[in-house]
């Protein structure tokens, strides 16, 4: 692969530790090394038209943190009233103190340069493809969060304009009713 690969800085600043959210436990060169090594094995990404638009490269999982707590009655669940970003719509994120299930799988998302200018985005970088989410995940393929899939369908501010299957969001909202994200640390 000669393209080069760089962070959104909107993942960089979600995926490490402390932030709730998956995260790679070593170097950024360590994490392009990676996905360097499993680039001729990527998927198209769910929705995406083409894999030159947006790719999910699996790698081993080593070094990858989930931070997915699963549901049990005792549990301790908040919620609170959010935004990802400035300029996105406020909404209720379900948080939980507990023990992350433990990664056995791990994937990177990667969106190509043209990508990254739709629906008003930006880049936030000079390479060809960014980094812009780290899944560490306990199952192979883990659904993408139904509000996500919400956000790119509806083409809200932060969305990619993307079309999904019934069967694939009852599926992600299924799996999600299960899980809930570790509570942030650094926000």
């Amino acid at each position: 692969m000669n393209d080069s690969i760089g962070w959104s800085k909107f993942a960089k600043h979600r995926h490490k530790k402390g932030m709730g959210f998956s995260y790679f436990d070593g170097t950024d060169e360590e994490l392009k090394q990676l996905i360097y090594n499993n680039w001729n094995e990527r998927k198209i990404g769910n929705g995406a038209e083409s894999i030159n638009d947006v790719c999910i490269v699996s790698v081993p999982p080593d070094k990858f943190v989930c931070t997915t707590v699963k549901i049990e009655d005792d549990l301790p669940v908040t919620a609170k009233i959010t935004r990802r970003q400035p300029q996105e719509h406020p909404f209720i994120k379900n948080e939980a103190v507990g023990t992350p299930v433990e990664t056995k799988f791990a994937k990177v998302v990667l969106y190509a340069s043209h990508e990254l200018l739709k629906n008003g985005g930006e880049r936030s970088c000079d390479a060809d493809w960014e980094i812009i989410c780290i899944i560490a995940s306990p199952v192979e393929n883990e659904p993408m969060h139904p509000l996500t899939m919400s956000r790119n369908m509806l083409e809200k501010p932060g969305g990619t304009k993307r079309t999904y299957t019934a069967q694939e969001l009852a599926e992600s909202i299924w799996y999600w009713s299960k899980y809930v994200a570790l509570k942030a640390e650094n926000e």
